[in-house]
């Protein structure tokens, strides 16, 4: 199990052109005006996770101090479109700002780099006082400075500190939220610890099945999700989120003639239908965060990556995971299909009816 976030690779070449840029940045540095955050009054704060929604809901916290620390400032939250409408229904911030980035689509067009150049600099005119990034990539360090915050902090993983006036070293192996709350302590904020969501125990909902996911090697097979539905229908209300990624699954479910439900939906509509059910079933995705957040337990199933670092913050949850450690030729260095396959569908249903047993008892 790696305890990494980026891999060697990333790190070499990433480091190779942080030097390269280094003489560029650091002479331009040198007219840019030096602020001391204690003799700043912070009027608006630029906040930017634009890489996948379920990295939205596990800041949550971090924008929540914010906030809180700052409240006469004016929150600018930078994020992907499909985030932009649960980020405007949960009011995470003052302004939510939705944008496209290149490099979260694992696409190189010199264009779409000059617009995202041409929208920081735009950004730069709204006067940001103070900027947080907490991925430690280095493009996303690069997008920032251009923002020409007075003071911004990051993380310099990938290199390029002298992107921020406030650059630090992340523990990679750490949780994405304790990850973001670090930032922003120092900055001077006070993090709730445990601020969790209380289970939400609904013996009449469903047991949903949602399985998509962002990459084809964190899903679990179709034909797993199809036994498993069998086995809960014996007892339990199913219900299967339809998804581009269910479509395979829906018709096999329909096929086979087993008896679930479906639901279909904007995000908005799923989160609050799932305020109703009894627990959701998900690999690694924005899923099993959404839940969480709610306060619905959560069943998530990972392969070879470390769940300590983006598993759903609850109490009232499992993370189901292979028997064995992974010896696989998989082709990525963190993400392997072979691990998700290992997981049988007999461990998720039994795992999830002890999990909703002891919920049960424990109310």
């Amino acid at each position: 199990m790696i305890n990494q976030v980026y891999s060697s690779k990333t790190l070499f070449w990433s480091k190779v052109i942080s030097t390269l840029l280094l003489p560029y940045y650091s002479f331009f540095n040198l007219f840019r005006k030096k602020y001391l955050l204690g003799h700043l009054k912070v009027k608006t704060i630029l906040v930017t996770e634009y890489h996948r929604i379920g990295d939205i809901l596990m800041i949550i916290p971090a924008l929540t101090s914010l906030r809180e620390t700052f409240p006469e400032s004016r929150l600018i939250l930078l994020c992907n479109k499909p985030a932009r409408l649960l980020a405007e229904n949960l009011n995470l911030a003052d302004e939510i700002i939705s944008v496209k980035v290149p490099w979260t689509e694992w696409g190189w067009s010199l264009s779409k780099w000059f617009r995202m150049w041409t929208f920081a600099r735009k950004l730069s005119k709204k006067g940001i006082d103070l900027a947080f990034d907490f991925k430690g990539d280095l493009r996303n360090s690069w997008f920032l400075w251009h923002t020409n915050p007075k003071i911004s902090y990051g993380y310099a993983t990938t290199g390029g500190e002298y992107f921020f006036t406030n650059a630090h070293s992340m523990n990679q192996g750490s949780h994405q939220s304790i990850r973001a709350n670090t930032l922003v302590k120092k900055a001077g904020c006070n993090i709730i610890e445990n601020n969790i969501s209380k289970p939400n125990i609904n013996t009449n909902g469903a047991i949903v099945f949602h399985n998509g996911a962002t990459d084809p090697r964190r899903s679990w097979p179709v034909a797993h999700w199809v036994k498993l539905a069998r086995l809960f229908s014996v007892k339990h209300k199913v219900s299967v989120v339809k998804l581009p990624e269910s479509e395979a699954l829906i018709k096999q479910l329909k096929d086979d003639r087993i008896g679930v439900e479906y639901f279909e939906g904007s995000i908005i509509d799923f989160k609050n239908w799932l305020k109703n059910q009894q627990c959701i079933i998900s690999p690694d995705s924005m899923a099993g965060h959404l839940a969480a957040h709610i306060g619905i337990p959560t069943i998530s199933i990972f392969g070879s990556q470390n769940p300590k670092q983006t598993q759903p913050v609850n109490n009232s949850g499992i993370i189901i995971r292979p028997d064995s450690i992974c010896e696989h030729q998989s082709g990525h260095w963190r993400l392997c299909k072979s691990c998700m396959v290992s997981i049988s569908s007999e461990k998720v249903f039994n795992a999830t009816i002890n999990l909703l047993s002891r919920l049960k008892t424990d109310q």
